[in-house]
């Protein structure tokens, strides 16, 4: 005990004095020969701790210290100091920031047309709808709430941005069948955007293509839109020569946009198909945007409306029945086409085709044949065929449809077109060998409902048969009936394992099928708005059937063979006619103009589409 007291008076001293350095182990040996007993400690403790203050005073031996070394100033850190200096420093930072991000913005806003803000914008609410339906479609959840959550944000989305949103918009609009009903009831209503550009913007557009100002150009040219949509504009005018004259504007804003609207698409299709609906969409992204820079090219639109007229030229049925307006080159640019003035009714003024009294049984069978000679023979489809781009007009005494808008086209490959023929006549005479074959090479797993999506009415036959949904046991004492939020989730998971099924291999498919399902579905609504007049599916079919016959491989007797098939396969398919004019028969007596044979088709194809898919395809779905 008198050891430890020693030692801690031998280290304060050492702290006091600064005079010697001892260690804790040197301190204990020294107070080890200072040990007294402790009969007489007070005693011999204070005459221990005289003899200990003058150990103090021995000077110590170098051995008993470690060398220090002098750091150098310069290696010395600077005192982190917070003084007003620092405060300014991080000022003039944010400043600097906030005038980068104005300028960006300002720029992007006068010069960008404002392409990077609204792709980030675009960004920023397709990250929410990632995160809302991660987070939110999962069993017990509102999924109906959900999907008009989404359904709206998109939406708002589109129509705020503008421009080539809408006509993206509107691609998604017509794939909207396959979409919650939500979906398809708020895209539809983008076909009704129409933005028009100010005067002073088209003059500006049209000096920076040909150098002068369109009043220069024309001896008179109408200043207002006469007609509008997501692409351009379009004026009348009358040339220097007298002619009427259609032109074609882009809207200015496009061709800067172009680019990062494409960009966003593809992040929208990337997020639909990876998180929020996940089935897959994204394989057709890369086919999908090239058409899109072709339709916004007004040269490449030229010249398909050079090569329509003359592969119309070619067909005798047809060439007297439709027409397509002049082009004239020497007033076309990339951004501005220039068209013969057509004067006519549009196929989408029903009150007016029908104050004329036109036949609506005579245009539906001219626009079902010229579309149909398009797929099968021709291999060159105009796929935005809606009532708008159709005119109908009497010239030289007969009924003529006049063809507008040729910005989007596909070419179909003769291989791809003989298939999709060979497709066609063997759903007639059931073939569901062959229809496997081809489902199967074009990577599609489920071939009956292939041919009843293809047909648009539905496909059955005893040979195949698609995947269908287990039968509910007749006993439902003891069942417990789903609520309304568990069988949305259930049909919806169904819906993406279908579909998943259905498209097997995205490699294998061929992507003009995008193009022709949408042709053929604005075909059917035209035909079913007009009530049905013409039996569309054997228009269809003949032609399929006519254009095996008139492939130029084949020999003199393979030929004849084909032409004999044809004659029976018309045969076969004109009995198809029976349940047709039964159906027009009980319109007619019931004098319901929204019973036809295409709403019968379009109620079947609704039972299969709920049933195999679990798609709740809306009344609309198939209009034009």
């Amino acid at each position: 005990m008198n050891s430890y007291r020693l030692c801690d008076s031998l280290q304060k001293a050492t702290r006091v004095g600064g005079l010697i350095n001892v260690s804790t182990g040197s301190c204990r040996r020294l107070t080890q020969s200072y040990r007294l007993p402790s009969a007489r400690w007070p005693v011999d403790y204070l005459a221990s701790w005289r003899q200990l203050r003058s150990i103090t005073t021995i000077p110590p031996k170098p051995e008993q210290f470690s060398p220090i070394t002098a750091i150098p100033p310069t290696n010395l850190k600077r005192p982190q100091i917070k003084s007003r200096k620092q405060w300014r420093r991080w000022q003039r930072r944010l400043m600097l920031t906030g005038a980068v991000i104005g300028l960006t913005f300002a720029y992007d806003y006068y010069v960008n047309e404002s392409s990077l803000y609204r792709n980030l914008k675009c960004v920023a609410v397709l990250s929410i709808v990632a995160v809302d339906y991660k987070l939110n479609f999962n069993e017990g959840k509102d999924i109906d709430a959900l999907h008009t959550r989404v359904a709206n944000r998109v939406y708002n989305l589109i129509a705020s941005n503008g421009g080539l949103y809408i006509k993206m918009g509107q691609a998604l609009a017509m794939q909207a069948a396959v979409l919650p009903p939500v979906f398809q009831q708020k895209f539809a209503q983008l076909f009704d955007m129409a933005p028009q550009d100010s005067w002073s913007e088209i003059e500006k557009l049209f000096i920076k293509d040909f150098g002068k100002r369109p009043d220069e150009v024309f001896r008179y040219i109408d200043h207002r839109a006469v007609a509008s949509a997501s692409v351009a504009q379009v004026h009348k005018a009358q040339l220097k020569s007298g002619e009427w004259v259609a032109v074609k504007i882009q809207h200015p804003k496009i061709e800067k946009q172009v680019n990062w609207d494409l960009g966003a698409y593809r992040l929208v299709m990337y997020i639909y198909d990876r998180f929020i609906f996940d089935i897959p969409v994204y394989f057709t992204v890369d086919y999908t945007c090239n058409r899109l820079l072709t339709e916004i090219d007004f040269e490449n639109e030229a010249r398909n409306a050079d090569n329509m007229n003359a592969v119309l030229q070619s067909e005798s049925s047809l060439r007297n029945r439709v027409y397509v307006p002049r082009i004239y080159h020497n007033l076309t640019s990339r951004h501005v086409l220039t068209a013969e003035w057509i004067d006519g009714v549009s196929l989408s003024n029903r009150k007016e085709l029908d104050a004329i009294g036109y036949s609506k049984s005579q245009i539906m069978d001219t626009m079902i044949n010229l579309f149909a000679a398009q797929i099968f023979n021709w291999g060159v489809v105009h796929c935005d065929p809606h009532l708008g781009n159709q005119i109908v007009r009497w010239h030289d005494g007969r009924l003529q449809l006049v063809l507008i808008d040729h910005g989007l086209y596909i070419y179909e490959s003769p291989e791809f077109r003989q298939q999709y023929c060979e497709l066609w006549k063997n759903m007639f005479i059931f073939n569901d060998k062959a229809i496997r074959d081809i489902a199967i090479s074009w990577g599609i797993g489920s071939p009956e409902l292939f041919a009843s999506a293809t047909l648009l009415r539905p496909y059955k036959s005893g040979g195949i048969r698609p995947d269908r949904r287990p039968e509910r046991s007749g006993n439902t004492v003891n069942e417990v009936p789903m609520s309304r939020a568990h069988e949305d989730f259930e049909m919806q998971t169904r819906m993406k394992d279908q579909f998943k099924q259905f498209i097997q291999d995205t490699t294998k498919m061929p992507l003009e099928l995008i193009f022709l399902g949408r042709n053929m579905r604005i075909v059917q609504g035209c035909n079913q708005l007009m009530g049905s007049p013409v039996n569309r599916i054997k228009i269809l079919a003949n032609w399929a059937s006519r254009s095996l016959a008139m492939l130029p491989n084949l020999t003199f007797r393979q030929r004849v063979k084909a032409w004999t098939n044809h004659f029976v396969f018309k045969f076969v398919v004109g009995l198809s006619d029976i349940g047709f004019w039964v159906t027009k028969i009980r319109q007619i007596v019931l004098r319901r103009e929204n019973e036809g044979f295409e709403d019968l088709l379009e109620r079947q194809m609704k039972g299969i589409a709920q049933k195999n898919f679990g798609i709740q395809i809306q009344d609309d779905a198939f209009s034009a």
